[in-house]
């Protein structure tokens, strides 16, 4: 009898950890990997936050009208009459006016979604395609490609057609141009 009281003992207390004890302790373990990661969780975000007000910061140091000009130069969203309109006036400050002007949204949906990306399509960047005729001899065509390049808008002129003119008129080149913004 001596023995038996122990033994029973021992096998209570093996059932006791098999039925509770063990679940509840590999349950505790669960938690408080959850836990570690919670508290990672969130010192990364206190992380951020601090990143986010340094730049903040440094962004207040930029004067509104440094800011206005990256706007200008890359938009966070198309625009199409605003980019005519900087356009026809670049034309108009050399005596020139756009003729038949046309602008299609490039679709860029055949490239993989990049880590960086912004937006729904997973591009960081829209792009247009605006095509015009423009009127001019080629010096003063020179010229407003010259400032269409220098202008503060980002442009890619991809294409330039043109036939000869008849005797005494200005030459119609047609441009085909890319401008960009973020999505």
């Amino acid at each position: 009898m001596r023995f038996i009281l122990p033994i029973i003992l021992i096998v209570v207390s093996i059932g006791l950890f098999v039925a509770y004890i063990d679940p509840q302790y590999q349950k505790v373990k669960v938690l408080s990997a959850q836990a570690a990661e919670y508290d990672d969780a969130l010192s990364k975000a206190k992380e951020l936050r601090t990143t986010r007000d340094q730049l903040l910061s440094k962004r207040n140091t930029f004067s509104t009208d440094n800011l206005n000009r990256i706007a200008h130069a890359l938009p966070e969203n198309v625009d199409n009459i605003r980019l005519i309109i900087d356009i026809n006036n670049i034309a108009s400050r050399h005596g020139l006016s756009l003729k038949s002007i046309s602008a299609a949204q490039v679709s860029d949906s055949s490239r993989t979604r990049n880590e960086l990306a912004v937006g729904n399509s997973g591009d960081p960047l829209g792009s247009v395609t605006v095509n015009f005729v423009v009127g001019a001899n080629y010096d003063t065509f020179l010229v407003f490609l010259h400032d269409l390049e220098h202008s503060l808008r980002l442009v890619d002129v991809e294409s330039i057609e043109f036939a000869s003119p008849v005797q005494g008129t200005d030459t119609d080149y047609t441009v085909s141009l890319r401008t960009y913004w973020l999505h």
